[in-house]
């Protein structure tokens, strides 16, 4: 049984690349393709997780990925240069590989497993997942007139999920977990409405989203956990502003 635990990151890693070759290569219908692939990927999770559906931990490990996986489609179809598909690809594909890795280690192997790793790569792919649909939402409403009012509803479930769990994951206990995911999705999600209002490319406007929730992440762990300090705060402000200011200098007005 382990040795079908250990493959599971390689099959995933399968599935992934047949799932972005059938979008690149027109095989079926793109939803069909992104559909096939969430599910595929999602059911050799769910069998790694040993179908454990009561407990938080398992949607968590689970969803993470999924979310990641399914908002990485979004940015691929709309890309147009061949070779920032295959980055965007290697990219998703690292990220993923490595993620369900250490999750093996740390259900089945937790001798090989490095304290807070998943804590960390939860919080990566929760950034980058943030970003992927940003780009997907921006996207839609550019060239599809999507209703704003469905995708902030969107937006906001999304973004409710990624705080909690980066949260949950973080040791933080559920009853102050919620009142952060709460603030950080509808802060998040009043941005995201504000931004599409505004003449700006969708890349820029989904950097400063993902800047954003990365840096709301950041303090909200470190106030949960006592750990706020001047020097912390000082961090994360001075990071804010240095790349705010080149997502402004690099963005292009529309």
């Amino acid at each position: 049984m382990i040795l079908l635990h250990r493959i599971s990151s390689f099959v995933i890693v399968a599935f992934l690349l047949c799932g972005f070759w059938s979008l690149h290569a027109g095989w079926m219908h793109p939803y069909t393709s992104i559909i096939f692939t969430v599910v595929a990927i999602g059911l050799v999770l769910a069998r790694l997780l040993d179908w454990s559906v009561r407990s938080f931990q398992f949607w968590h490990l689970l969803g993470t990925p999924v979310l990641f996986i399914l908002t990485s489609f979004g940015p691929f179809m709309l890309l147009e240069d061949n070779w920032l598909k295959m980055g965007l690809v290697l990219l998703v594909i690292a990220a993923v590989f490595l993620f369900v890795e250490h999750i093996f280690s740390f259900l089945h192997l937790p001798t090989r497993y490095q304290p807070f790793t998943l804590e960390y790569l939860s919080q990566l792919l929760h950034t980058l997942s943030v970003f992927f649909f940003s780009v997907l939402a921006f996207g839609l409403i550019l060239f599809l007139q999507i209703p704003l009012w469905f995708l902030s509803i969107l937006f906001f479930l999304c973004l409710f999920f990624i705080v909690y769990g980066t949260l949950w994951v973080g040791k933080i206990e559920a009853i102050r977990a919620r009142p952060y995911a709460f603030v950080g999705a509808l802060l998040t999600t009043e941005i995201f409405a504000a931004l599409s209002f505004l003449p700006t490319g969708f890349y820029s406007n989904a950097a400063f989203i993902a800047l954003c929730v990365y840096v709301f992440l950041g303090l909200s762990r470190a106030h949960a956990l006592h750990k706020l300090s001047k020097d912390v705060l000082k961090r994360y402000v001075g990071v804010f502003i240095l790349l705010v200011l080149i997502i402004i200098l690099t963005s292009q007005w529309v």
